[in-house]
């Protein structure tokens, strides 16, 4: 849920006009930490140096609306491959999960439903994924769209945004970077895993 709030706000990025801070409620600001960690941090640095000089020199503006761009460009990119690499080892975590006969069994959280399946979060794992309705194999369940659950016909069980579950990997497709999971509650109803409390 918190990364979900996350993903909703906008992206930061790098303006040489004082646009303010939302979040410290300040009009000026500028952000630096160390000139041999960011090159943004070398440019406000470069940029006060130049201002204290005798005679001071006009700041370019043009030039460092060009280097802010640059700069938010490839700040986007780098985080971007960031999360790719993550999500591909991630994918291979899962398909050796796969490729054993004794799964592990993790926690997740029903984030949203939808009329194929559950969308569930792995807190453990900082992963989405899917639990398609064909594997809910105990009962025949009915997609209620204006409540975003699913019933079951006969014993009318449901499964809600915001129920916990336990589940393990069913299927990974490494071209559609997508991870498909399936309840553990029934699968182990009469013999549970050893490896259930191992986390991710």
């Amino acid at each position: 849920m918190k990364i979900g709030l996350l993903k909703s706000l906008k992206r930061a990025r790098y303006v040489p006009q004082p646009l303010g801070h939302y979040g410290l409620a300040k009009a000026n600001y500028l952000h630096f930490t160390s000139p041999i960690r960011r090159y943004a941090d070398l440019v406000a640095h470069r940029s006060l140096v130049e201002r204290n000089q005798k005679p001071s020199r006009k700041i370019d503006m043009g030039e460092l609306t060009t280097i802010a761009e640059h700069i938010s460009d490839t700040e986007r990119n780098a985080a971007e491959a960031e999360i790719e690499a993550t999500r591909m080892k991630k994918l291979e975590f899962f398909e050796r999960q796969l490729r054993e006969r004794d799964p592990q069994v993790f926690r997740a959280a029903i984030v949203d439903v939808r009329n194929y399946g559950l969308v569930i979060e792995l807190p453990d794992a900082d992963l989405t994924g899917l639990v398609h309705v064909s594997s809910l194999s105990d009962d025949f369940y009915v997609f209620d769209a204006t409540q975003r659950r699913f019933i079951g016909r006969r014993a009318r069980k449901r499964y809600s945004v915001g129920d916990e579950l336990r589940v393990f990997v069913a299927r990974v497709d490494r071209f559609k970077r997508q991870i498909d999971f399936a309840l553990a509650d029934e699968r182990l109803s009469t013999r549970p895993s050893r490896r259930e409390r191992r986390k991710f």
